[in-house]
Order: C-alpha cells, then structure tokens, then sequence
C-alpha cells in the first residue's frame, strides 16, 4: 500500500547521509591512524619501502589500498616491537593446522602434503598453491 507522508524520503535520505557520515569517518580514522603512526614509530623503513614498492607496482598479492594499508600497519606494529618472524618450527605448526579439519582417514596424506611430498603447483598470487598426492591401490 502507499504511503503519502512527505517526510518518508526525507528520513530515507537522512539515514543513507548518516550511514555514508558513519562509513566515512571509520574509513578515515582507520586511514588517518595508519599514516600517523607510520612516521613516528621507528619501525623498519628499509622494509616498509620495499613493501611500498610491491604495493605500487603490483607484485604484491593484494590490491593496492589493502596492500598499502597492511606495509603501514606492518611498520606500525614493528616499531612497537610487536612483529616477529614466527621461526620455521612456527611455520611448520601452521602448516599442520591446515590438515586438523579433515577426516583422519585424509589426514595422514594432508600432512604429507603439508611436509612436501607430492607435487606442488601455483602461487598465492595466483589463487592458491595446488598440492597433490597421488596413491595407487590394486583390485
């Protein structure tokens, strides 16, 4: 049925500005607090400019307001002290992970997988790495 009242519009267009006002300030507190603390927090300038690089001439795996959102982000917390290299044991622990899902009869061949068995193909850039096994049983 319609509505006659004038004013449904208006409320419809207050909400839509209100709601634009309220994406916008996040996106600019977010962006605002990245560039401010870049600069100030003795993070790894070495690192950060090659990471900038990458974002700006494409060879990274993000897009490049993401990309550019993360290197900030990254210097950020480097310069607190709080971004470490998780060491390979760490690294291997992660790729286990991946593998504790699945069913344990397909367990076993996802972390053979995971420790390099098999073949290996593609890049995150490019989607995803495909890594696959191959068993072959007899009738």
């Amino acid at each position: 049925m319609h509505n006659p009242s004038p004013l449904l519009p208006v409320h419809h267009r207050l909400a839509r500005s209100t709601c634009a006002l309220v994406i916008g300030l996040a996106a600019l507190s977010a962006a605002s607090h990245v560039m401010a603390a870049g600069p100030k927090t003795g993070g790894d300038d070495a690192t950060y400019k090659k990471e900038r690089a990458a974002c700006m001439d494409g060879s990274s795996n993000q897009d490049r307001a993401t990309c550019l959102r993360e290197a900030g982000a990254a210097r950020y917390e480097a310069g607190r002290g709080q971004l470490t290299d998780p060491g390979e044991a760490q690294l291997k622990q992660n790729a286990q992970r991946r593998c504790e899902g699945l069913p344990q009869a397909q367990r076993s061949d996802c972390e053979a997988r995971m420790n390099g068995s098999g073949v290996s193909e593609g890049t995150a850039r490019d989607g995803g790495i495909y890594r696959e096994t191959r068993t072959i049983t007899t009738n």
